[in-house]
């Protein structure tokens, strides 16, 4: 039996935890975020926020969005006992759209796997807001996988 576990980062303190453990740490920048270095290679992180006065919604909630995204997960085959993480990352632009995302992780197969989920899902975001104007805004989703 193959099983994958979801969280959602949104902000990257939002995730569901049980109470014992601390909350991850907000990343008050995009340079704080986990793979910067990678993330800079990768997508275009000029003007991007990681905190907004109103952060982006998606249609039906961030619950809906993560459903989404795991309902569109290819599965992928791994061996025995394996486990691994994937970090999911995704730009809201100003316009509510998402056209820029990356997946970062150990297992090239997984993170593509990942990357085609976000693709998947093509619907329009109401975009995150500073002092009223739409902004580009960035979360990301950690995923775990493993084999029982």
């Amino acid at each position: 039996m193959l099983m994958m576990i979801l969280s959602f980062g949104f902000n990257l303190n939002a995730q569901t935890k049980p109470k014992t453990e601390p909350k991850p740490q907000v990343a008050k920048t995009v340079e704080e975020l986990p793979d910067y270095a990678e993330l800079q290679k990768r997508l275009d992180l000029k003007d991007v926020v990681t905190v907004a006065d109103e952060e982006p919604e998606y249609p039906g909630g961030k619950k809906a969005y993560l459903y989404k995204v795991s309902e569109n997960m290819p599965i992928i085959d791994i061996k025995n006992k394996e486990q691994f993480s994937t970090t999911i990352y995704v730009i809201v632009e100003k316009d509510g759209y998402v056209r820029r995302y990356a997946a970062i992780s150990k297992n090239k197969k997984h993170a593509a796997a990942g990357e085609e989920a976000v693709k998947k899902v093509f619907e329009r975001w109401k975009p995150a807001k500073i002092g009223g104007k739409p902004v580009r805004y960035i979360f990301y989703i950690p995923i775990g996988l493993r084999k029982w």
